[in-house]
Formats: C-alpha cells, structure tokens, sequence
C-alpha cells in the first residue's frame, strides 16, 4: 500500500525502543551493571521494561527508586554517566528487530514519505542500532533525547524531526508505543499511531492515540484509515 492510498500525508517519525527494535534485554543488562556497581541487587527484565519511555536519566533515576535511592541532581549526574558507558559498550548484543520494521521502513522510503527516528535514546546510541540493523540506509533523520533541548513528551525532537524532513504537523504521523509518544505528538499537533506490545505499563488502548495496531506491518492499513476519516470530516 503505497502513498497514494494515503494521501495528505507526507512524513512518518519512528520512535526506536518498543517500536521498531526490542532493545530492553541490553538495557536491563546495563541497568544491572549499574544497580551492582552501587550494591544493589538486580531488576528483572520486565521491571526494567516498565521504566523506559523518557530517557536514560529517568531510567536511572526510577531503578535507584526502586531500591530505595533518592538521587540528587548531582548524584544522578554521576550515575546516568556512568549508566552510558555500561550501555555504550554493548547497544546491539541482545537487541533484535521488532516483526515488520524492516518491511514497514523500506515500504515507506519506497512510497515516498519522509522518514524519521524519534527518540528519548541518546542520538548516537540510536544511529549505532539503526547502522546494525541496516535501517539508516531508509531514515534519513534520526532525533535522539540529546539532539534537542526537551525530550518526548514535549514537542520539540517531533518539530524538529519534521523541519529536517520538510513536513508539517498536520501531515506528519508519529508511529510509536507509549504515552510519550502520544504527548509529543499531540503536542506537536501530529497524528499518532501505537503499536502494542511495547515498553508502557498503562494499557496502550488508554493512551489516546488516534489509532492502535497490533503489528508494524500493519501501519499503512492504519494511515489509510486515519486518511478516510479526515476525509470524512473534511
């Protein structure tokens, strides 16, 4: 289903952790190393899974909550720097594509729309994944939680993202899995597009997306969905 079948819109932003890959096992891995390196024990990994969505700082900051630390700005400094050298040394180990990313990516690209990453990870973390799987070759932009000065959900990463695309809000959809996303987005006055199964303890039928798919692949059904009813409105 190519662009034609969804007219109107024109650019698509991606978020990266729950969306296209399921990076949690390395980051819960790095979190581990973290909470050791303080005397603390462990996270599961499904603990870590419900503390992603705004960035490393507030990963570090919710693990050591969930040991009982309080952390100061500067405490939290230290500790979210070190958490970047753990998770530095290995983005890719554990981390695998999520089903339809690949496919969904290169339909896109193929389709004509703009293409982006957006995401709270850090900019180069998410160029070193995107350059493993082979996905930088078909996105173009990649947004990271360190490209601009406010993180998802403030708007501006979304804003930014399409500037760079040429896109405007009301013709750009964000494709992602938690509340973040969708704050962002309506923020930015974009469309958006969940896919379950990714890293949100809220149900993501609650989050308030204009729509909820159950695969990547099928997005382009959605888009074509969300095309109808502006049409409809209009």
């Amino acid at each position: 289903m190519g662009i034609q079948d969804v007219s109107g819109l024109t650019a698509l932003l991606f978020d990266l952790d729950g969306t296209l890959v399921d990076s949690v096992p390395d980051i819960a891995a790095a979190t581990n190393l973290l909470l050791d390196s303080e005397g603390h024990a462990a996270l599961e990994v499904d603990e870590v899974r419900r503390m992603i969505g705004h960035g490393i700082p507030k990963l570090v900051e919710r693990a050591l909550a969930a040991r009982g630390r309080t952390l100061d700005a500067e405490a939290l400094a230290v500790l979210v720097a070190r958490m970047m050298d753990f998770y530095g040394d290995n983005l890719t180990g554990r981390t695998s594509l999520l089903p339809g990313a690949m496919e969904v990516l290169a339909e896109g690209s193929a389709s004509g729309f703009g293409l982006a990453v957006v995401t709270n990870k850090p900019e180069g973390f998410s160029r070193t994944i995107l350059t493993h799987f082979g996905l930088d070759a078909v996105v173009p932009v990649v947004v990271g939680g360190d490209t601009c000065a406010a993180r998802k959900p403030e708007p501006d990463m979304l804003l930014h993202a399409a500037a760079q695309l040429g896109a405007v809000p009301a013709t750009t959809v964000m494709v992602g899995d938690s509340g973040a996303d969708v704050g962002s987005a309506r923020a930015a006055g974009m469309k958006v597009v969940l896919v379950r199964g990714g890293y949100t303890a809220v149900p993501v039928e609650e989050l308030g997306a204009d729509l909820v798919i159950d695969r990547l692949d099928h997005l382009f059904g959605a888009l074509k969905r969300l095309a109808e009813t502006a049409d409809a409105r209009a």
